[in-house]
C-alpha cells in the first residue's frame, strides 16, 4: 500500500509512520546495525516487545556525540551469506538474499566483455543495497564533523524521491526549469543534493560551489547571461550575492537579471524581516515576486532535507522516511504537537548509516503541526519555523535570556538597513565579571539618514528585547561584508567574544 499523503487522517499517517519505523527496527536495524545491536542487548531490548510509542521510547535519545567516534557503527552491515563479517551482526535474511536473484539473470553493464555467473550478480546486487559507496561530512558548526554514508540504493532511490518532493509541491515547478546551485564547497549535504537531486530527476544545474571557488561576480555574469528560475542557498551569502548583483547591474556591466521565481534557503533562521531584505534585493535586480522558500536539512539526515512548498507554509517533513518527535529541551519528554521544543528524528527504511532518535539541537519555536497544508493541499507534518539551535543560539545578556535570531531581526527590521553586525563583550577584555557591551555596525542605503537609523535601531532593541546598545556605528557595506564571512562558510551576523564561564 502506497503511503498515504491525501484522504487520509493525521493520526492514521502517525500510526502508519510508526509501524513503518517499528518494523524497520526488527527486520533491518536490529539485525545489522553493530551499534543498535549492541545497545539493545544491554539495555535487554527486545525489537519483538516495541509494539507502541512508549515501547520506542525505551531506546534511549542518540547524540551527535555517540556517533562522531564510531560512525562506521550505525552502517547497516548485514554478512553476506557463507562470508565472515566484520562486527556481530546478522546474515542477510534468506529471503532478502533470494530477492536479488531477478537482478542476476539480466546481465549488467559489467557483463559485456566477461559474462559473470549468477552468484557473482548475486553479489553484486546485495553490494547495491548494503556497501556504503558515498559519504558525506557536517560543516562542524559545533565543533565536531561528523561522517554519514550511503550505499547504491540510498542514492538512486531515496535521493532521488527527495527531489520528488518539489514536483509534488510546486506543481509549477518545471522539469526545464534551471537551478542554480549557489551552496558553498565542502562535501556537506548542501552540495550533494544540489548537484544529485537535479542530476537525478533530469533538470538542468548550475553548481557554483560558492563565493571561495568562483568569484560572486564571475557567477554573476554567467547567471546574467543565461536563464535560471531556481535556486538553493544559504541567506546571508545570498544578500551578499544579490547586493553584488545589483551593484554591477548599476554599473552597467550586466543587464536585469529577471528569471528567478524562487529562492530556497537553508543552512539559517530565516524571518519576516529577513524575508523583507531578500524581497527587496530581488526586486532590485529585476525578478519580481521571487518566493523565499526556507528548507532544512543535516548531513545527519542524509535526505534533502524539508522545504516549504509555498512561501509562509512552513517546512513540510516526510512522516514515509523519517520518525519525526518533539521534545521538552530540559525533560527530554515529548510536548503536545504545536508546541516548541527540540526536534528528534529517526531513520525509516535507510541503508547506509541508520540513526534512532538523533537529538537534533534545533529548537522548533512553533512546534509542529500535523494537518492538511493549505497550498499543496497533502496531508503532512509541518515545522513551525523559526529554528535556531537551542544550545547554541541564545544567551545571558545583563541578566536577561536573549536569542540571536530576535538580535538580529531588531536590527533587520529597521528599513534603510543594507548589512549589520552585532558585537557582545566585556568592556574590560577576558574579565568575565565586567558589564556587557553591544555593539552594533550597520551599513546604511544611498541617502538614508545617519543619525535616525541609529536612534531606530536604539528604539527596536529596546522595544523588543529591553537592552540598549553601547554603540551603534556605520561602516561601508564592504567593511561589514568582510567580517561577517571573516571566519565562517555562514555569515557570522552576532559575534559573541565574550568569556564564557565554566
Amino acid at each position: 500500500m502506497a503511503f498515504p499523503f491525501t484522504n487520509t487522517t493525521p493520526e492514521i499517517q502517525q500510526q502508519l509512520s510508526l509501524d513503518r519505523l517499528l518494523e524497520y527496527i526488527r527486520k533491518m536495524v536490529h539485525p545489522y546495525s553493530p551499534y543498535y545491536r549492541k545497545q539493545f542487548g544491554e539495555l535487554g531490548i527486545d525489537p519483538a516487545s516495541l509494539k507502541t510509542y512508549e515501547d520506542f521510547r525505551r531506546i534511549p535519545i542518540t547524540y551527535k556525540e555517540d556517533i562522531v567516534p564510531i560512525a562506521d557503527q550505525f552502517a547497516l552491515t548485514p554478512r553476506m551469506p557463507g562470508e565472515p563479517g566484520k562486527y556481530d551482526t546478522e546474515e542477510i535474511d534468506p529471503d532478502h538474499w533470494a530477492s536479488y536473484a531477478e537482478y542476476a539473470s539480466k546481465p549488467g553493464i559489467r557483463d559485456v566483455f566477461f559474462p559473470r555467473t549468477e552468484q557473482q550478480r548475486m553479489r553484486e546486487a546485495f553490494l547495491n543495497e548494503w556497501l556504503p559507496v558515498h559519504f558525506q561530512m557536517s560543516g562542524g558548526s559545533t565543533g565536531k564533523s561528523l561522517m554519514t554514508a550511503h550505499t547504491r540504493r540510498d542514492v538512486e532511490v531515496l535521493f532521488a524521491r527527495a527531489g520528488a518532493w518539489w514536483y509534488a509541491m510546486r506543481p509549477d515547478v518545471d522539469q526545464t526549469d534551471k537551478w542554480l546551485n549557489l551552496m558553498p564547497a565542502a562535501p556537506h549535504l548542501g552540495i550533494y543534493a544540489g548537484i544529485l537531486i537535479p542530476l537525478m530527476n533530469g533538470q538542468p544545474n548550475f553548481n557554483t560551489f560558492g563565493g571561495k571557488v568562483m568569484p560572486t561576480e564571475r557567477q554573476i555574469e554567467i547567471v546574467a547571461e543565461d536563464n535560471f528560475a531556481l535556486m538553493l542557498t544559504i541567506p546571508s551569502y545570498l544578500t551578499h550575492w544579490l547586493r553584488t548583483a545589483k551593484r554591477m547591474i548599476e554599473e552597467g556591466r550586466i543587464a536585469p537579471i529577471t528569471s528567478f521565481r524562487i529562492a530556497y534557503c537553508v543552512a539559517e533562521p530565516i524571518t519576516d524581516a529577513y524575508k523583507r531584505v531578500l524581497h527587496e534585493l530581488f526586486d532590485s535586480i529585476g525578478s519580481k515576486n521571487v518566493e523565499i522558500l526556507e528548507g532544512m536539512g543535516s548531513t545527519e539526515l542524509r535526505s534533502a532535507g524539508f522545504y516549504e512548498c509555498y512561501e509562509g507554509s512552513k517546512l513540510h517533513f516526510d512522516p514515509e522516511y523519517f520518525f519525526a518527535e518533539i521534545l521538552d529541551p530540559e525533560t527530554k519528554e515529548p510536548v503536545p504537537w504545536g508546541q516548541p521544543g527540540v526536534f528528534v528524528w529517526s531513520h525509516i527504511d535507510w541503508r547506509g548509516t541508520a540513526i534512532l532518535r538523533y537529538w537534533t539541537g534545533d529548537y522548533v519555536s512553533g512546534g509542529m503541526q500535523w494537518g492538511t497544508c493549505p497550498h499543496c493541499l497533502l496531508t503532512i507534518p509541518r515545522l513551525i519555523t523559526p529554528i535556531w539551535r537551542a544550545a547554541y543560539d541564545s544567551t545571558k545578556f545583563r541578566g536577561a535570556q536573549i536569542e540571536y535570531i530576535a538580535l538580529q531581526d531588531c536590527v533587520r527590521s529597521v528599513v534603510g538597513i543594507t548589512s549589520f553586525q552585532a558585537h557582545l563583550r566585556k568592556e574590560a577584555e577576558g574579565d568575565q565579571t565586567s558589564r556587557d557591551i553591544l555593539d552594533v555596525f550597520i551599513a546604511l542605503a544611498p541617502g538614508e539618514d545617519p543619525e535616525k537609523l541609529k536612534s531606530d535601531v536604539r528604539a527596536a532593541l529596546k522595544a523588543r528585547l529591553e537592552i540598549t546598545p553601547d554603540t551603534v556605528q556605520i561602516q561601508p557595506v564592504e567593511d561589514i561584508d568582510a567580517r561577517l564571512f571573516a571566519r565562517k562558510l555562514k555569515a557570522e551576523w552576532v559575534v559573541d567574544s565574550r568569556p564564557r564561564l565554566a
